[in-house]
């Protein structure tokens, strides 16, 4: 038997993911120690690393989850693959000191955009999205702003890796497909002035891989486009990246409120604060869809 820790590292995925697996979808039912501790047991970690599996193929996690637990043919034909005895995935390569996350920033320093490609693509070959965003991606840009900073790393050189990323994210999003025209979107985009939008990207792209029927509206959004987007929409999530964006944020917030009173409203972000009347996402990625999907009827 395996902590939570333990067997989120067999598996392949963080803990966060393999909390919201077991929560969301019901792939697997560990065991409890007196004190409440889950224990899992090599049968639930190969489900999880099965479902693992067939999201980084581009399954849907719910249709991943479903095919996991009728043993449909899929799930089965990647254990047959897998085989007795087949190692276990690396877990513990998700960490936010992990060399590739020096490596991204030395790219940049460098000015080599090659470079900068071939750490991304290293990056998302060690798991799912959602696990490699939240434990080697978000890492590196914030090091790589950190380094900027500094003087490490120029403003060219900062801007060649954010626009690599973007690119990146950007293919991500439309290999997720598109996402619902009329009644019953769920928007995500920044408030006016904002323009960093990795972040918020990177939610869009998580939240369409859960399922939810989002729209990516970008950076920099007016609040009368907002109105607008918002009149056939089912929720709205504001970006707020930095403290400065807060002041707008809470604009587009407070005429939503009062001019599309049935509309969600979310704020997520590092800069986000709670306020009256909206939801605050988690900064974990897959919990944050997780929230956001329970605050909406999806039926």
């Amino acid at each position: 038997m395996y902590t939570i820790k333990q067997a989120a590292a067999r598996a392949g995925v963080t803990v966060p993911v393999l909390r919201a697996w077991e929560r969301r979808y019901g792939i697997v039912e560990p065991n409890r120690t007196p004190s409440g501790y889950r224990l899992y047991d090599d049968v639930a970690i190969e489900r999880v690393r099965t479902m693992r599996r067939l999201v980084d193929e581009g399954w849907q996690p719910s249709q991943a989850a479903m095919e996991v637990i009728e043993g449909g043919p899929a799930a089965v034909a990647l254990e047959e693959s897998a085989g007795p005895g087949a190692p276990a995935a690396d877990g513990g390569g998700f960490d936010a000191s992990d060399e590739l996350v020096t490596s991204f920033v030395d790219a940049a320093a460098r000015l080599d955009e090659r470079a900068v490609g071939q750490v991304l693509d290293a990056m998302f070959a060690r798991g799912s999205f959602e696990a490699v965003a939240s434990s080697l991606l978000f890492p590196a840009l914030v090091e790589l702003g950190d380094a900027w900073a500094a003087g490490r790393v120029s403003v060219a050189g900062e801007h060649l890796a954010s626009h690599a990323v973007l690119r990146r994210l950007g293919a991500a999003l439309e290999a997720t497909g598109h996402g619902r025209n009329g009644h019953g979107q769920v928007l995500v985009g920044l408030p006016p002035g904002s323009r960093h939008e990795l972040g918020a990207l990177a939610f869009a792209i998580a939240a369409r891989r859960a399922g939810l029927p989002i729209t990516y509206l970008g950076p920099d959004l007016p609040v009368h486009d907002w109105l607008g987007a918002a009149s056939t929409a089912r929720a709205a999530v504001i970006a707020v990246v930095t403290a400065r964006d807060r002041t707008q944020a809470m604009r587009v917030v407070e005429r939503l409120r009062d001019d599309r009173p049935g509309v969600v409203v979310a704020l997520g972000g590092r800069g986000a604060r709670e306020a009256d009347g909206t939801l605050t996402l988690s900064s974990d990625l897959v919990s944050a869809v997780d929230q956001l999907a329970a605050a909406i009827d999806l039926g």
